[in-house]
């Protein structure tokens, strides 16, 4: 009879094993990057953070107590970290800000059509998500972001349902959707970033300070206050509005966004190695040939944007090129997901 000891440890391999294929060194390294170009921001969240909190304590004429409320400000950053090990919590979120829905009877069939024929062409359990939705777009489309997966709704009337299902289990299985998660989340009310959209789009362009208007009133408008005094306080206000939008979050992605752009469109062709892998090279090719090369244009100074994905006729080479013989799955699998369309 196996003692408790072994017992633990066994389990504990198994977590392991489950779990190494999520915290590859370059994943690492990018969220380490990015943490560290952040720092004034999270720094910037404490302060604000710190200042109100003593507004607040002077305010109730007590000043021995309730400093420690400005920790609350390093919760973004917390909730993202925990998004590397465990990303559920945010297939709600990015649902209800994308406007989805759950998926009908034959959009779920037709899902589970093209995961039985995944399935049937690999022997390990395929890294399905937790959670999948659709989207009410005419445009074939999908991405995944934790452990969630985004399918449009002209996807799923398409015959390439297997292929880019295929190339996003991809991303699922590796690091890139945790991380996705992760960077996400270090941006109060960001808008959502997706690993792998499958018509080859680039992530959202954030403006890390929007362009604030401001046109002083007169005092008399606003407060009995005299001018200079009126002046001063409608400054510091301003000061505070800014900093907040700082706080907001976003400087570390803007600081290192050609190093992450280079390495998504690196781990693109990642994906598409894992989708070759299943049988879906000649077909995620002829989707990528009809409905991403259309959207191809010319980036100047390519490596030093952040553009997520790499030349689609690249893309198409690199696939045509792949056969079953050299083609090796690029993210190990995980263990096979009941997928929850209540997401």
């Amino acid at each position: 009879m196996p003692s408790f000891l072994q017992t633990t440890r066994d389990k504990a391999h198994v977590i392991l094993d489950r779990e190494r294929p999520f915290f590859t060194p370059g994943a690492m390294s990018m969220y380490a990057l990015a943490l560290i170009a952040e720092a004034p921001v999270i720094i910037a969240r404490y302060l604000l953070a710190l200042l109100i909190v003593f507004a607040v304590l002077v305010i109730e004429g007590n000043l021995h107590g309730g400093i420690e409320w400005a920790l609350v400000a390093l919760l973004p950053t917390a909730w993202s970290a925990v998004a590397l090990f465990n990303p559920t919590g945010g297939a709600w979120w990015w649902q209800t800000r994308a406007g989805g829905r759950e998926p009908s009877k034959r959009e779920q069939l037709a899902y589970q059509d093209a995961v039985q024929l995944l399935q049937a062409n690999s022997e390990k359990p395929l890294p399905l998500p937790a959670h999948w939705f659709v989207i009410d777009n005419p445009q074939p489309d999908a991405a995944v972001c934790g452990d969630a997966l985004m399918v449009s709704r002209g996807l799923l009337e398409t015959d390439h349902v297997a292929a880019v299902l295929a190339h996003e289990l991809g991303h699922l299985g590796s690091p890139d959707a945790r991380l996705t998660t992760a960077i996400n989340r270090l941006i109060v009310f960001s808008t959502p970033f997706r690993a792998g959209a499958a018509a080859g789009r680039s992530r959202p362009q954030m403006e890390l300070v929007p362009r604030l208007q401001y046109t002083p009133r007169p005092a008399t408008d606003v407060f009995d206050l005299e001018p200079g005094l009126t002046q001063a306080l409608f400054g510091f206000l301003r000061f505070l509005f800014i900093v907040s939008l700082f706080a907001k979050g976003g400087l570390g992605l803007w600081l290192t966004g050609p190093v992450w752009g280079r390495y998504w469109r690196e781990r693109e062709y990642k994906a598409d190695q894992y989708a070759a892998s299943l049988g879906q090279a000649e077909e995620l090719a002829d989707f990528l040939e009809v409905h991403a090369l259309i959207h191809d244009n010319p980036i100047p100074f390519l490596w030093l944007t952040e553009h997520t994905h790499p030349p689609t006729e690249l893309r198409l080479d690199r696939l045509r090129a792949a056969t079953p013989a050299t083609t090796e799955a690029a993210p190990d699998s995980v263990p096979d997901v009941e997928p929850d369309v209540a997401a």
